[in-house]
């Protein structure tokens, strides 16, 4: 039997209990957890995008069937409308009065300002184009972004129809859209745009796209960019499907360098920078839809949608998750099991989801969050047997199982329905914020409705991306460096040293920016580090909530005596390689992991006053072998050492 949590259900579930992960959160429009808002009179309207401010007022992004607008819904952590925002809450914005434009992403910045991307058609040239707009915290746009004085930039890519799916801002401030782009003979193709922090398209000799400020990518005769994020290096990842909603279709996946080329180089990403994956491992053709991805603070790519991989007829929620090189990650889901469904198919990173004991129904996810404890919530929606769709989110553990904590009041198996009305409602969007889970989409009545609905939680999401973590060893101090690319409620820093590796004591904080998409850099000084003995630093990584995780440990051997070479530890490692860069070498130190056929895998960069610098490297997803690391400073002094992977 599905298994289905209505909002009478839960209230007597929960009756004489308090608040219960999963459930549906009584404080926001109280007492129901939900808020159905027509914005169409007489058509249709549904949520496509959700983001939260730092202080928890929730931002929704709507379209509207035949009244297409930039429409925008700011709702108070109580759920009722933010009449600070547009008008009485609810602004709808257009390139010009006469044209159509429709939001499918959003993002909210660490000023309380907002991003918005979709599509935009004109009148004038019965043409889409890719859109993005900047507002200010009011809803109004800032009429200093984008090149024409009224905060939209509009962006053609093919012949006729160009859509923005996602957005991603990155850590030197500019936007990234990705989408799809019309490129004739009903094919379209993945489409990324880079833009300056002020909206204007990135061109030039050098530029991104070669100059143009965009990158088209053909897979197959329809592929759709639907997801993007940035790594810490600055690469760019975008998800979505190959062959879109026609049989066989397949996720894809594909990482850009820097300037707008395919990470094409060998053993770098996929095939060519590109991963087509069939999830029926290549036999069966099955028909998948890949829709959101999220980057592990380790590097490793979660990706959900559906998959006919099982069933030819109904789709199963599809979760994968790649190691950075783009194979599948045998330690996610690595039994292979299928939930819901009796099947002589396992695949290893991949987690096949049905919440139904019949094969006759459908199950969808189109959006992926991470938590800062390493699980993973996607959200969608699930059919009944009536038939009728409820929205649906499911709870993974970091290995890819399913969490069964996750249990709003019930039998906990980590999959909860919503079924909120007597329609179907059809989920689209997720975002975290404290302890809840805001999901939108819609309910369907008479019409579809714009809906959001908050479920109670005990997870906060991913607070940071540590992208650095260095120390150097000074004359009478360490100093200890490290910059986050991206901050999310973030409080503090404890600095944290032992002499052993194994008991802590703290030694010091510092301040965090608090919420950031940009870079932010920060340093301490351990001015009586412990002499003649192994220094061990670590990071405890707290946010406003209490919620805490710790950084990779550096090592720092202080004994007075000047490092002349570099020096790797351990030299046969599984994992976390200590390295330590020789006294000297100054400015801008690039350091290349490279294999034996002179191939380099990794590269990094970190900023040395010429004192000896040490720093950690995750190597784990490197193959077995022998490797060469190479350091060369600005003042072009080189260094080299070499260590196997296990």
């Amino acid at each position: 039997m599905k298994k289905v949590t209505s909002t009478f259900t839960l209230l007597l579930l929960c009756l004489y209990l308090s608040a219960q992960v999963g459930t549906l959160d009584d404080g926001f429009n109280n007492p129901t957890g939900y808020i159905i808002n027509s914005l169409n009179s007489g058509e249709d309207d549904w949520g496509t995008a959700t983001a939260v401010h730092s202080d928890g007022r929730v931002l929704v992004a709507a379209y509207k069937k035949n009244d297409e607008w930039f429409t925008l819904v700011r709702y108070l952590t109580d759920g009722t409308l933010d009449l600070n925002f547009g008008n009485n809450g609810i602004a709808q914005l257009r390139y010009d009065s006469r044209d159509n434009a429709s939001p499918y992403a959003i993002k909210i910045l660490s000023d309380n300002t907002i991003l918005v991307a979709g599509n935009s058609w004109s009148r004038a040239t019965s043409s889409y184009d890719m859109a993005l707009l900047k507002l200010d915290e009011s809803g109004d746009p800032i009429t200093t972004f984008g090149p024409n004085g009224n905060g939209w930039v509009l962006t053609p890519v093919g012949s006729s129809y160009d859509q923005a799916q996602s957005l991603a801002v990155q850590a030197d401030g500019k936007i990234v859209l990705a989408g799809y782009g019309n490129m004739g003979a009903n094919s379209n193709d993945i489409a990324v745009a880079r833009y300056s922090s002020n909206g204007i398209l990135e061109t030039g000799i050098g530029a991104f796209g070669g100059g143009t400020g965009k990158v088209t990518t053909h897979i197959n005769a329809d592929d759709r960019g639907l997801s993007v994020a940035i790594q810490p290096d600055g690469k760019i990842v975008v998800g979505g499907t190959s062959n879109y909603d026609v049989t066989g279709s397949n996720f894809v996946i594909v990482r850009y360098n820097t300037d707008g080329t395919l990470d094409a180089s060998p053993g770098s990403f996929g095939a060519g920078g590109i991963v087509d994956l069939d999830l029926a491992n290549g036999g069966a053709g099955s028909t998948d839809e890949g829709y959101s991805l999220a980057l592990q603070a380790d590097g490793k790519i979660v990706m959900t949608g559906s998959s006919k991989a099982v069933s030819a007829a109904n789709n199963d929620v599809a979760t994968i998750r790649l190691t950075t090189s783009g194979a599948l990650d045998a330690n996610f889901n690595p039994t292979g099991a299928i939930v819901g469904r009796a099947s002589s198919f396992t695949a290893a990173g991949i987690a096949l989801v049905n919440n139904h004991a019949t094969t006759n129904t459908n199950d969808a996810a189109r959006s992926v969050a991470l938590q800062s404890n390493g699980k993973i919530i996607v959200g969608g929606d699930s059919e009944g047997s009536t038939p009728s769709y409820a929205f649906l989110l499911v709870r993974y553990n970091s290995d890819g199982t399913l969490d069964n904590t996750f249990d709003g009041c019930s039998n906990g198996n980590g999959i909860i329905a919503y079924e909120i009305t007597s329609g179907n409602e059809l989920g689209n969007a997720i975002t975290l914020y404290n302890n809840r889970i805001y999901i939108t989409g819609s309910t369907v009545s008479a019409n579809r409705e714009t809906l959001l609905a908050a479920v109670e939680n005990d997870g906060s999401p991913l607070p940071l991306v540590l992208s650095q973590f260095y120390a150097q060893k000074q004359t009478n101090k360490v100093v200890l460096q490290w910059t986050t690319s991206s901050e999310e409620g973030v409080k503090q820093f404890v600095i944290e040293r032992s002499s052993d590796g194994k008991t802590y004591k703290a030694i010091g904080s510092v301040a965090a920016t608090g919420n950031s998409t940009l870079t932010q850099k920060y340093s301490f000084a351990d001015a009586s580090p412990y002499m003649g003995l192994n220094n061990y630093y670590r990071l405890l990584m707290q946010d406003a909530d209490g919620n805490f995780k710790y950084s990779k440990m550096l090592i720092v051997k202080f004994d007075g005596q000047l490092t002349t070479e570099m020096k790797v530890n351990p030299s046969v490692v599984k994992d976390i390689l200590q390295v330590q860069l020789p006294d000297g070498m100054k400015g801008n130190i690039g350091l290349q992991i490279i294999d034996m056929n002179g191939r380099i895998i990794r590269r990094s960069n970190l900023a040395s006053d010429g004192s000896a610098l040490n720093t950690t490297l995750d190597v784990s997803n490197l193959v077995k072998g022998v490797y060469v690391i190479k350091a060369t400073g600005a003042n072009k002094t080189t260094s080299v050492s070499r260590f196997t992977k296990q």
